[in-house]
């Protein structure tokens, strides 16, 4: 690594999302002034989310542990302190496009969602204790992109803009929308439900984000946003 360069990426915290890995790759070909690591190596070679737990809700970690993942996340956490900026790069099976994920809304973190070319930004800190420990609230200044369908090679492409747009310094182009995370949504209810497109359901008005993505995991239909300023 280039102990020179400011911004860190990561890709594969979870090992079944390459398409962090892939932009980076491509990138690396065309730029040197970045680092990057494999966030989680022995999921990435095995193609599954995790090999003992899952790394992005392994936070802060214990460099101690028995468990990889735990082994991991203090390693990272760690080595993102020797950045100006960490950004973890996920993927979704949603049809989300690219979005901003804040765990830990500081004045430093809003302000580096504003650099990316991004336009939707959602803060998400853990609400509920199954979405505790999010490698990002560690990292000093730092946040994720999640980007989907992950498998989308015109989602990548758009990823590896982004990345370049940030890496070249030049402004954004989007006027951000910022929503945040405020619950959940369970059961199927037969509705019709799309990415970032307010609905109604129950009397409740709300914007749905990742529908069906944790459904077999924690039985989440979606989660709730609500605008902010």
């Amino acid at each position: 690594m280039n102990t020179q360069n400011t911004t860190l990426f990561i890709g594969a915290t979870h090992g079944d999302e390459p398409i962090g890995v892939r932009a980076i790759e491509n990138l690396a070909t065309q730029r040197s002034d970045f680092d990057w690591v494999i966030g989680n190596p022995r999921a990435y070679e095995q193609n599954t989310r995790f090999s003992e737990a899952d790394l992005n809700r392994s936070g802060p970690g214990n460099p101690t542990s028995d468990v990889f993942e735990q082994r991991r996340a203090a390693e990272i956490i760690a080595l993102s302190s020797k950045y100006r900026v960490t950004i973890d790069l996920h993927g979704t099976v949603s049809a989300t496009g690219l979005f901003i994920i804040i765990t830990n809304p500081t004045r430093e973190n809003l302000l580096l969602a504003r650099r990316l070319d991004v336009k939707n930004v959602v803060i998400w800190p853990a609400i509920t204790p199954d979405l505790a420990g999010p490698l990002s609230e560690f990292f000093p200044v730092g946040l994720e992109i999640e980007c989907g369908p992950k498998n989308d090679p015109a989602i990548q492409a758009e990823l590896e803009r982004v990345m370049n747009q940030f890496l070249d310094g030049a402004p954004s182009i989007q006027r951000q929308t910022v929503y945040e995370v405020y619950g959940e949504l369970r059961g199927d209810l037969g509705i019709d439900l799309r990415e970032f497109v307010e609905c109604t359901v129950n009397n409740e008005t709300f914007t749905p984000l990742l529908i069906g993505q944790y459904t077999g995991s924690y039985g989440v239909t979606c989660y709730k946003l609500r605008r902010v300023e």
